[in-house]
């Protein structure tokens, strides 16, 4: 058997990185700012960095409306009125659907709009920029909220570690550790919990992009579809 010192060692590593990761994360360059310009500036960089932002790219809390639209005001526009109009935004904006799929769909729609066709695709557009705005606040609120968990757990990992190592016996290495200690389960269970959430994290982590590169296409689409 591992003696409690050797356990106490081994765990003292696993949970050190643990704390680390949520210590303080560095911000990095966005992915925005590594695509082609016309994606880069749909976001605008809004200092300072929220503390509770897990992930490198920067952290900006809505989509700006000019950087992705050129066309008609949205301002008063009243998408939900129209069925149609409604239904197609919901199919556009859902992951499932494919950028390729949404823009031939867009493109029926602009077929058949006939007179209005500028105006029902402009409320097509406002719908599709209020849902993905919405998504991605929605998706950015619960980064935050995973990373204050995450933070919690750090503190109750290093707690709990820090308990073991200053428990009876435990600077003496010939004293075998019991196999079901219970504080050394628990500390080895909430490590592997936090390591589970921190993989995830990367992936999470590109939600937001790839929200912005969705509206972004979608976008295009519609315009490129007006008289």
């Amino acid at each position: 058997m591992r003696s409690q010192r050797s356990v106490s060692a081994a765990l003292t590593t696993t949970a050190a990185a643990a704390i680390a990761f949520f210590a303080g994360l560095p911000l990095g360059p966005s992915r925005a700012q590594d695509t082609p310009a016309d994606k880069g500036a749909a976001v605008q960089p809004e200092p300072p960095a929220n503390k509770d932002w897990p992930c490198k790219q920067i952290l900006v809390d809505q989509i700006s409306l000019p950087a992705v639209w050129s066309g008609p005001s949205i301002d008063s526009v009243q998408w939900r009125d129209d069925g149609a109009t409604a239904d197609l935004v919901a199919e556009i904006a859902a992951r499932k659907t494919t950028i390729e799929t949404a823009e031939k769909e867009i493109e029926s729609f602009a077929a058949a709009a006939g007179s209005d066709k500028n105006a029902k695709l402009t409320a097509l557009f406002a719908g599709a920029f209020e849902t993905l705005n919405r998504e991605r606040s929605d998706v950015i609120e619960g980064l935050m909220r995973f990373s204050r968990k995450q933070k919690a757990l750090a503190s109750k990992i290093r707690a709990e570690n820090a308990a073991i190592q200053n428990a009876p016996g435990a600077s003496r290495p010939e004293q075998p550790e019991p196999a079901d200690n219970p504080a050394v389960e628990k500390l080895q269970w909430d490590i592997r919990l936090f390591d589970e959430g921190r993989k995830s994290l990367t992936y999470a982590c590109e939600a937001p992009t790839l929200i912005e590169q969705r509206l972004f296409a979608v976008a295009r689409s519609i315009q490129n579809a007006m008289d």
